[in-house]
């Protein structure tokens, strides 16, 4: 396989986000990396603490972010509240209706893991939100384990919880928004407009009925169970769970970039990071070209 349908199938897989025509640029390098830089970090109140986070790609470790990255694609599709509760179920009813068995028992699946974290008082969005804080009222919080995040977590247990939720919601807006203006081609989701076109057509009609004096119609019950089964569900359980593919696949890349570039790409930010994939990636696509034009001379 080459390097580029590599980078290719493991990047898509990562990310889910399609593939870059993007010209070449430049990759970064080991040095810059600035897990240290306090100084363009956002300094937030949660609670009564002062907490440092990364929000920024330039200065947020790829290690960091891949973390952050894995939660948020387990919340999405497992969840830890009522509202992933009622998701999953709606989901799992939406594929029965539509015949799918085994996407409906793959969600009933996640739905028992929701369960259990609901039980356990879990929050995926929480630990999110931890693997992004540096710093806790002048006090480092440098491990990204399990047990450093619930110390990070048990440091602001006495805040609100709407304090984190906006908290993080308010820097991933900033780190997404950063993404698709530096990486418009990788982190622009065709889904996820698929999807936006689905749920407008939806309101179109439903405005429709309103204005017809109906409240029923077939169309819209079509489009709504089409958009409760947009997104197939994963299995997040056994050897071959998204979590863990979603590990490997980042160690994979990680060892092209260092094959690649000789660098530590664990030590890079995220900016850095796909910088240096992007470099990769066209100096293959370049090297693919030019091993396909005729040679006259020969």
């Amino acid at each position: 396989m080459s390097i580029l349908r590599f980078f290719s199938r493991q990047f898509d897989n990562i990310a889910n986000f399609g593939n870059s025509d993007a010209g070449v640029v430049a990759a970064g390098r080991a040095d810059m990396h600035n897990d240290n830089n306090e100084k363009t970090m956002v300094t937030t109140r949660i609670g009564t603490h002062t907490v440092l986070m990364y929000d920024a790609i330039d200065e947020l470790p790829i290690v960091r972010f891949h973390k952050y990255q894995k939660l948020l694609l387990i919340d999405a599709g497992v969840g830890s509240d009522i509202a992933a509760f009622d998701q999953r179920l709606e989901k799992a009813r939406g594929f029965i209706a539509q015949g799918q068995s085994e996407q409906a028992m793959k969600e009933l699946d996640n739905l028992r893991q929701t369960v259990f974290l609901m039980q356990n008082e879990v929050s995926l969005k929480s630990r999110a939100f931890a693997v992004l804080v540096k710093q806790i009222d002048g006090k480092i919080y440098d491990d990204l384990s399990d047990e450093g995040i619930a110390k990070v977590l048990e440091r602001l247990q006495d805040a609100p919880n709407r304090h984190i939720t906006a908290a993080l919601a308010a820097v991933k807006k900033k780190i997404d928004a950063e993404l698709k203006m530096y990486f418009p081609a990788v982190f622009n989701d065709s889904e996820v407009k698929e999807y936006f076109d689905l749920l407008k057509a939806r309101t179109v009609k439903i405005l429709e009925c309103v204005a017809a004096g109906t409240t029923e119609s077939a169309e819209v019950e079509r489009l709504t169970l089409a958009l409760i089964t947009y997104f197939k569900p994963q299995s997040f359980e056994g050897r071959e769970s998204a979590e863990i593919a979603f590990d490997r696949q980042f160690e994979n890349l990680c060892l092209v970039l260092s094959e690649q570039l000789h660098v530590e790409p664990k030590k890079y930010t995220v900016l850095e990071y796909y910088n240096a994939f992007d470099f990769v990636r066209e100096k293959s696509k370049a090297l693919q070209r030019e091993q396909k034009r005729p040679n006259f001379g020969r």
